[in-house]
């Protein structure tokens, strides 16, 4: 949508646009950080804006790098899930808090669970909506011990998911 279409819409229409495509900025965060797909993970980010996970606190695009090859390295498998979300318009400003359940699970076979939140702020550069600062927020954690794999059930063929661009998701049909 360009500057011009926005400025066209009445006040309320152009808030839910605004809410939406900052929401969809937050999806992809989740989908660039399970499928370890950094060059995603930039995309989400201003090129200045700050990132505090408290084990990285730094520029977002290093961020990006860096949680990719801890992911690679110490996890078979992750996945994001966002929840409640909050979202305080100022113009080309946006202060918002989303909800996070991240579930995780090492090359051992022990699954983590982290309840947190992203507590951010967005700016809308340039007609787009990224983060500029960032700081999660953790509220509680658990580590479970493994368990027999559920996808060992006789019988049933499974597609599994893939950290990297190969996973099904970024598949296109007739693509």
């Amino acid at each position: 949508m360009t500057d011009r279409e926005r400025e066209d819409l009445p006040p309320a229409l152009r808030a839910l646009v605004d809410r939406e495509e900052i929401y969809e900025v937050l999806t992809r965060y989740c989908r660039g950080v399970d499928r370890c797909d950094a060059e995603l993970l930039k995309s989400v980010y201003h090129d200045d804006a700050t990132d505090d996970h408290g084990m990285f606190k730094g520029l977002g695009h290093d961020f990006a790098e860096w949680i990719v090859a801890w992911e690679l390295e110490n996890l078979r498998m992750g996945q994001h899930l966002i929840g409640n979300f909050r979202c305080d318009l100022q113009g080309d400003v946006a202060w918002t808090e989303t909800y996070c359940i991240s579930f995780s699970e090492d090359h051992e076979g022990r699954n983590a669970t982290v309840y947190n939140r992203y507590v951010d702020r967005f700016e809308r550069r340039g007609g787009e909506w990224k983060i500029a600062d960032r700081t999660v927020v953790i509220d509680m954690t658990r580590i479970d011990e493994p368990g027999p794999p559920f996808g060992d059930v006789p019988g049933w063929e499974f597609a599994f998911g893939k950290r990297d661009t190969s996973d099904l998701s970024y598949r296109r049909e007739g693509a």
